[in-house]
């Protein structure tokens, strides 16, 4: 508002002294100061006309430390004009789509002529979830920055966040990957004996059992026809949460989760099909999300309300809220921090040396 005052009253001041004095060169003076003014607005018109911007998110990991991580929101604006943006500026508006709660992201910087440019700035401890982001309007400031115009185009998108991840040791079994827990997925690939699902039709060949013999088939192409049954695609593993899901230090909190991403991952890069078990305030019954591809694990942390978890989920009570369900093995990882697996302490994990004790951490399922 200063620089604007200055200005007015330096064009003022000049005009003045050119009528005082009858002087023409202080009068072409202070009609150039007016018509800068014209000039610069039909440009910065010009300019907005030529701006494309969309929103950006993204995470990077801190080189000091390895155990911290900073989630980046920003706009990608592309100005195809030749002229040059001094200032940009936008707000970024994030809901919590669990929580409801929201952060706003200020952006802001210069785009020089035919030139794309990130302005980004920090999301200040974001909790994992799905997020909507939306940015409104992005502001474009003339040369002298006295005036702006805004550039009206909403983008909005939704951003997922999951809590980083470790590497660890975990093995799964003979015992465990050939259990055959029910399921009501098939395997694309793999047949079984579930006669209720077919997997594929194909000739008779010496050995194969005669109840698997498609006669209508076979008296149709007048050729015995088998038919091959699918293997269900069950969960051979339940991962307990037994846990309020939120703790009063945020540390812990992350902690906590980025030790259930990292056993999950684990488990899904050797195709280890599981359960997430954990219990809901006001539910008797333990709620269950399986986890059979990567998919299913992002819809997890989209999904779940950790505000709404508490303590109590266990291999007693899966009996009872899904009774006649088989599994081959199972682990709980619990508020104090500790994993048990099929019934043995594993480990108890520190805060400070969660990385390391992931790493180093050996149990077979």
């Amino acid at each position: 508002m200063g620089k604007k005052i200055l200005y007015v009253l330096g064009t003022a001041g000049i005009f003045y002294l050119a009528v005082l004095y009858q002087s023409r060169a202080l009068l072409a003076v202070s009609g150039a100061a007016v018509l800068l003014f014209f000039f610069f607005l039909c440009a910065l018109i010009y300019a907005k006309q030529k701006l494309q911007y969309e929103l950006l998110f993204f995470c990077h990991t801190k080189d000091s430390n390895l155990d911290d991580t900073e989630t980046v929101a920003g706009i990608q604006v592309q100005n195809h004009s030749r002229i040059y943006l001094p200032r940009v500026e936008a707000k970024i508006r994030l809901e919590h789509m669990g929580n409801g709660r929201t952060q706003w992201v200020e952006v802001k910087g210069k785009i020089p002529a035919k030139s794309s440019v990130q302005l980004t700035g920090k999301l200040a401890k974001p909790e994992f979830g799905l997020w909507h982001a939306m940015c409104k309007h992005i502001k474009c400031y003339e040369w002298m920055e006295f005036f702006y115009l805004k550039k009206k185009a909403p983008a909005q998108t939704q951003l997922l966040i999951v809590p980083s991840s470790y590497e660890t040791n975990i093995k799964i079994g003979i015992r465990t990957r050939l259990f055959l827990a029910g399921g009501e997925d098939y395997h694309p690939q793999f047949s079984g004996d579930d006669p209720s699902e077919t997997l594929k039709l194909r000739e008779y060949q010496k050995g194969d059992p005669l109840n698997r013999i498609h006669w209508k088939l076979s008296a149709k192409n007048e050729k015995l026809i088998v038919a091959e049954m699918s293997m269900p695609l069950g969960c051979n593993v339940v991962f307990f949460l037994d846990s309020e899901g939120t703790f009063q230090n945020q540390k812990k909190e992350r902690v906590y989760w980025e030790v259930v991403h990292t056993i999950s991952q684990e488990l899904l890069v050797q195709e280890c099909g599981h359960y997430l078990v954990w219990q809901e305030k006001g539910r008797e019954k333990l709620c269950r999300k399986a986890i059979r591809c990567w998919e299913d694990l992002y819809e997890f942390w989209s999904e779940i309300s950790i505000f709404q978890m508490r303590q109590g989920a266990g291999p007693e009570q899966y009996a009872k809220a899904f009774p006649g369900e088989v599994y081959a093995s199972w682990i709980v990882w619990s508020q104090k921090f500790e994993i048990s697996s099929n019934g043995q302490f594993t480990e108890k994990i520190e805060l400070e040396q969660a990385r390391r004790q992931m790493m180093e951490l050996e149990f077979s399922l």
